[in-house]
């Protein structure tokens, strides 16, 4: 008798050190499974959307995109939208990567966010702030990287001042995806500080991809964002 209840203690007691085994090895397979970027920081990537790459030496951050040529001939306040983002369809170029991924990739190579506007800023005119960032497209076949100033037409120009606005609060609340907006917003990564808040939507001032610039609808293309010398 003595014998069965030690045999049956000690199956009890396996059990519990297996069960305990495993919820530990659980958590740990959690923790490591945490996405990283190439940096080593703890990243939010939706899947499907492509890695955004850094090259932390020449501080600079290149994301993969698409021409959207719906946005030639009609106007729109979005430069770089995630396709997945709910703004995917809205921009001149449709972004395949996270906006997320993207906003701790500059925090990566060192850039200050500017986090200066609010929701309620958006029809008040305010300009945003934060690390100026000198923005470049190229392509296959073109050899050369060109201004994202040149890609871009505007019923009122203004030279171009993009800048880190920040809003990652915003943006993980909001998930439209927007990488950089083409006049100050307050969930956008990017925007251009040249424009301000309510300038595209409240003022009319109509902004569109250059059909004469750009490549054809669809083509694939590479946005990259400098830390700018000039601050």
């Amino acid at each position: 008798m003595n014998k069965k209840i030690i045999v049956i203690l000690f199956a009890c007691l396996s059990l519990m050190f297996i069960s305990c085994k495993n919820q530990s090895s659980s958590e740990t397979v959690s923790a490591d499974s945490q996405l990283t970027n190439s940096m080593g920081s703890v990243i939010l990537r939706d899947e499907g959307a492509e890695p955004v790459i850094i090259d932390a030496e020449k501080k600079e951050v290149i994301i993969a995109a698409e021409v959207n040529g719906k946005y030639f001939n009609s106007p729109t306040r979005h430069g770089v939208v995630f396709d997945m983002g709910s703004n995917g369809d809205k921009s001149v170029l449709r972004g395949l990567a996270d906006e997320r991924e993207f906003y701790q990739a500059l925090i990566d190579i060192g850039a200050v966010p500017g986090n200066n506007l609010t929701m309620e800023d958006m029809k008040l005119g305010k300009t945003v702030d934060g690390q100026k960032l000198d923005v470049f497209v190229t392509w296959d076949g073109l050899d050369k990287e060109i201004p994202f100033a040149e890609i871009i037409r505007s019923d009122e120009e203004r030279p171009m001042d993009i800048r880190f606005g920040g809003n990652m609060e915003n943006a993980k609340a909001k998930r439209t995806g927007c990488i950089l907006c083409l006049d100050s917003c307050a969930v956008g990564i990017t925007s251009d500080a040249a424009y301000e808040t309510g300038a595209v939507e409240i003022k009319k001032i109509g902004r569109y991809g250059r059909e004469d610039v750009l490549p054809a609808d669809g083509t694939r293309v590479s946005v990259i964002f400098r830390i700018a010398q000039d601050k």
